[in-house]
């Protein structure tokens, strides 16, 4: 049963982490197609847009590993929990640089939609990245 629930486990992270990549690669990709410095964020916050485009090659190495993860837990692969967790220190790192840069600038502090879904990232990404950090630091025997 133990082995069971921890195959179903596997999975959910699986999912959750492979959507996580898919939604970051998606992010991108409407970034390139818009103006995001037309956006809220790039209004109340000048060094928002420049910050953010630094991070393109920092967030595809967790797309990357977040794919290659997620194919590999499916697919009951050692491999898999090692690029997991290796996606979910890249996924908790990631978040925690967002946090700080929006704490530093007071920008949790705004009422807009904008600020509420940056927040709802930030909040999924440093769950996500935890969860997947300890983890796979506690099957690394398996």
């Amino acid at each position: 049963m133990a082995s069971r629930n921890l195959k179903s486990g596997k999975n959910i992270l699986a999912v959750l982490l492979g959507l996580t990549g898919l939604g970051t690669l998606i992010f991108w990709i409407v970034f390139a197609f818009k103006n995001p410095q037309e956006g809220f964020l790039a209004q109340i916050c000048p060094a928002w847009y420049p910050w953010e485009r630094s991070f393109i090659v920092a967030d595809g190495w967790m797309i990357l590993a977040s794919f290659i993860g997620a194919f590999g837990l499916l697919r009951q692969r050692q491999w898999g929990r090692h690029w997991a967790g290796m996606a979910g220190s890249a996924i908790l790192f990631l978040a925690l640089m967002d946090i700080l840069f929006f704490l530093q600038n007071g920008l949790y502090l705004y009422q807009h939609p904008e600020i509420l879904i940056e927040a709802l990232i930030h909040f999924w990404l440093l769950g996500l990245g935890i969860v997947l950090v300890i983890f796979t630091t506690r099957t690394v025997r398996e």
